[in-house]
């Protein structure tokens, strides 16, 4: 009975269904100029999406997304709603500038990423450029409810937001214990620009466990009956 209870625990644990409904998530780190994730190995996580080769299958995201080169990424463009990254080496209006696709959302529109498959969030990243204190990012927990960030709580309090385009940071969150279903990502003017959704959700390999666990599980409750016939 043991053997049947610990499987079925393990299963439970890899899928990581349960969500602690006291859970408060809270920014964890922030990295200035992490675009590409270099930093996301240490704390446990990978990329996810970077709407250029990277999208993981078991997410999904639905919203603008602005391919590079855009109209604001012309060679000769004085602006750039692209987010900022020092050290690219390219330039739009004297502003290092992420040379890839993005996510923008615009005045008083909306994006949703979902964990798919009845899955899970166990951590989250994201880098954002031009920090504005009008972006907001909602956490929709398992089982309901939701944790809004705005403004400067988005990526811990410091600066303030005041749109700097030569400003960009990867933030981590921990979730303290919850699981979360899907991020909004929203903004009352434009813009809200980010990039490369990092995180912790189970692999394909866990479903497979999951299943092999309960599989097992059965095939031992059928011989236990077996021998007790």
């Amino acid at each position: 009975m043991r053997k049947i209870l610990l499987a079925g625990a393990t299963a439970l644990a890899l899928t990581g269904f349960a969500s602690s409904a006291n859970a408060v998530i809270t920014v964890s780190d922030t990295v200035a100029n992490d675009l590409y994730g270099t930093t996301l190995g240490a704390h446990g996580m990978v990329m996810l999406d970077d709407f250029d080769g990277i999208d993981n299958a078991w997410t999904s995201y639905v919203g603008n997304i602005i391919e590079y080169p855009s109209e604001f990424e012309l060679p000769n463009a004085t602006t750039t709603a692209s987010p900022p990254y020092p050290g690219s080496g390219v330039q739009q209006g004297g502003i290092d500038v992420d040379p890839t696709n993005y996510a923008s959302v615009q005045g008083n529109t909306s994006a949703t990423y979902t964990i798919l498959g009845g899955n899970s969030l166990r951590a989250f990243s994201f880098y954002m450029g031009s920090p504005d204190s009008y972006n907001k990012v909602t956490f929709n927990l398992v089982g309901g409810g939701s944790e809004v960030f705005q403004g400067a709580d988005i990526w811990g309090g410091t600066p303030a937001g005041n749109g700097d385009r030569s400003v960009g940071y990867r933030v981590y969150y921990d979730f303290g214990g919850a699981q979360v279903s899907s991020i909004t990502f929203e903004s009352s003017q434009n813009a809200f620009e980010f990039d490369g959704l990092a995180g912790v959700v189970p692999e394909p390999g866990t479903w497979a466990l999951m299943i092999m666990g309960f599989g097992g599980a059965g095939a031992m409750l059928r011989s236990r009956r077996r021998l007790l016939v």
